[in-house]
């Protein structure tokens, strides 16, 4: 670590002195604090929003430029060497202000005219090694190549979607005097931002993307992170929206802009931040339906007002057709979330819990905090579950049967009948094999569950009818042995537990379907760094809970779903499973053969019953 790096450790770690501080780089006292606790903690929160207008017209002072979270950063100074040049560049690289004007100082000109660097960036987990390659000065001493290494953390492709990396990397930077100063000739990707995680937080923050799942007409976000300090964010986001999502969504949900639709101009009101609104011209086909409008609107009023992962960027929107306003049928051009709340799947409160009692039967515990032995075989203790799901409207019960061999459904909605035939209510047996993970039920009504069986280990999906035939997922190449799996609301996305034991990790796809089979086609990374993951749930839809187990014991965890870093929670001892249905319902977990719940995260945990398997419907 060299240089302005140095200073910035230092900083972190609090042992910074007034007569270490060179004039390389500069911070105002607050943000120097704010710089510290990042690079210290290094998971610490994303900024909320940016501007959503314009950015300032006027240039900088020469030699300085400012970051989105305010960093202070200088050109080059007279006398650094090449080690500190390329430090200090990859520093002013953080501010984005008139299109790097900063970093651009520490470059030639032609470097200059080839660096152009997009949306692509590299986040390093911690700040690089800089240092100079030995043996590479020319015999005039006018040339020097440095070396800078860093492990990865993530990467955002153009898109915007974060991936969760590892690998460690090592690029070259050249470096030529120029009337006795050192300045960078060429950079080893001209398109690629390097960014440390620390500095990654002050210039981007997390946003959704929302777009229609192929099941049905709800709404799937499609995590994105956007530079804070863009000029035309709006503008951006919209524009995301005319297209079908890529990355690991593409072909799990689609867009309600038609071929041939245009933005043709957005005008942010003026107001507080969180309190504008957006005017947003679309220039559309002639004879475009109506409901093609309306579920267009539903898309731009959740993606520009939605709170998830930082405060919305505005408050409500109007729209305009071909330069015409429209509003929905409530006559109101005025829209904001809480005309779409329905457009995302959310859980209704309270809901019924379901678990296994000590002897192996289903119960169910009410509105009335009562529990009942749910109708039917299951809720008798002649075959004995270890593992169950129900599904979302409560129609159907599935379980496995110790130890782990025999996938069963049940019709409790026909079992409550009354005078209800004896075999009506009675477990049928759907699916043999070994080592069957938790089940799950998606929106449509049909079990996913991962295991062992017709001679190999996959992913099935059962029909809930008992006539109909498991059907074997294909998964994405590279993918291996799934041991959990956990199907969101909006019956498109799908949690995977990839692997066991220490090498286990987290994994987040979307669903396909085609004629009869169905698809996993890609998948993304999930919860850098945490250790064996293994049990998880949904709480939100863009969070996810999580149980790993590790020498030091048990740990809960909360995974965002735009694949950024996990948030460990208050570790419960012994924890085997966990459940949840929206931040409004109360949390359970499995703990040594006992049920404890807790009204929410960081809330204390209160023993209730004995009993395994909790979980809620769907």
């Amino acid at each position: 670590m060299t240089g302005a790096w140095r200073n910035v450790a230092a900083m972190a770690d609090g042992r910074c002195r007034a007569d270490a501080a060179p004039a390389r780089i500069r911070f105002t006292l607050l943000l120097g604090a704010i710089l510290a606790t990042l690079l210290a903690t290094g998971c610490a929160t994303i900024p909320s929003s940016g501007p959503v207008g314009s950015a300032p017209t006027k240039a900088p002072p020469a030699g300085g430029g400012v970051s989105g979270g305010g960093l202070i950063v200088e050109g080059p100074q007279r006398g650094w060497d090449p080690e500190q040049v390329v430090s200090g560049f990859l520093l002013a690289s953080a501010s984005f202000t008139h299109h790097h004007a900063t970093a651009r100082e520490y470059l030639t000109a032609n470097a200059s005219k080839s660096w152009q660097p997009g949306a692509q960036v590299t986040i390093l987990a911690s700040t690089p090694t800089v240092y100079l390659q030995a043996g590479r000065f020319s015999g005039q001493g006018n040339r020097a190549n440095v070396m800078v290494s860093w492990q990865e953390l993530a990467t955002l492709d153009v898109s915007g979607q974060y991936t969760a990396r590892g690998a460690a990397r090592t690029q070259v930077f050249s470096l030529e005097s120029v009337k006795g100063q050192w300045r960078i000739d060429g950079v080893p990707s001209s398109h690629e931002l390097l960014l440390p995680a620390a500095l990654f937080r002050l210039d981007y923050a997390p946003r959704n993307l929302y777009f229609y799942g192929q099941p049905g007409q709800l709404l799937v976000p499609a995590p994105v992170f956007v530079p804070i300090q863009s000029s035309d964010l709006v503008t951006t986001l919209v524009n995301d929206l005319r297209h079908d999502p890529s990355g690991w969504l593409e072909n799990g949900a689609v867009t309600a802009f038609p071929p041939g639709s245009r933005l043709r101009r957005i005008q942010v009101l003026p107001g507080p931040p969180g309190d504008k609104t957006a005017i947003v011209d679309i220039g559309l086909p002639r004879g475009t339906p109506r409901s093609t409008v309306q579920a267009m609107a539903a898309q731009l009023v959740w993606t520009l007002t939605s709170p998830a992962y930082s405060p919305p960027l505005i408050q409500a929107v109007k729209l305009k057709i071909n330069g015409r306003l429209w509003a929905p049928r409530s006559g109101d051009t005025v829209q904001s979330l809480a005309e779409y709340g329905r457009y995302i799947p959310r859980v209704s409160r309270p809901q019924n819990l379901y678990y296994v009692s000590a002897t192996g039967a289903v119960r169910m515990f009410g509105q009335q905090a009562q529990s009942v032995a749910v109708p039917g075989q299951a809720g008798t203790s002649e075959v004995p579950l270890s593992k169950i799901a129900v599904s979302a409207n409560g129609h159907y019960l599935a379980g496995i049967a110790d130890p782990a061999t025999t996938v069963y459904t049940e019709d409790l909605a026909a079992a409550a009948k009354e005078h209800a035939p004896a075999r009506v209510g009675g477990l049928h047996s759907r699916l043999t094999g070994t080592r069957f993970s938790t089940p799950s039920w998606d929106s449509a009504g049909d079990l996913w569950v991962a295991g062992r069986a017709q001679g190999q280990s996959g992913v099935w999906v059962i029909p809930a009818a008992a006539g109909g035939k498991p059907v074997p997922v294909s998964l994405p190449i590279g993918v291996g042995l799934v041991t959990g799996l956990r199907v969101a609301p909006d019956g498109v996305r799908i949690a995977l537990i990839v692997g066991r034991g220490a090498s286990a990790h987290m994994m987040v796809g979307a669903i396909t379907r085609s004629g009869g089979a169905v698809f996993i086609t890609q998948a993304a990374p999930l919860a850098p760094g945490i250790p064996g993951p293994t049990a998880l749930t949904w709480y939100d839809e863009d969070h996810l809970l999580a149980i790993t187990q590790s020498a030091n014991g048990t740990r809960l965890w909360e995974v965002p779903v735009n694949g950024d870093l996990p948030i460990p929670k208050s570790p419960q001892p012994g924890m085997a499973s966990i459940t949840a249905a929206g931040r409004q319902n109360s949390l359970y977990v499995v703990s040594g053969g006992r049920l404890e719940s807790s009204v929410g995260l960081g809330e204390p945990w209160r023993d209730i019953t004995a009993g395994s398997a909790a979980t809620y419907p769907g």
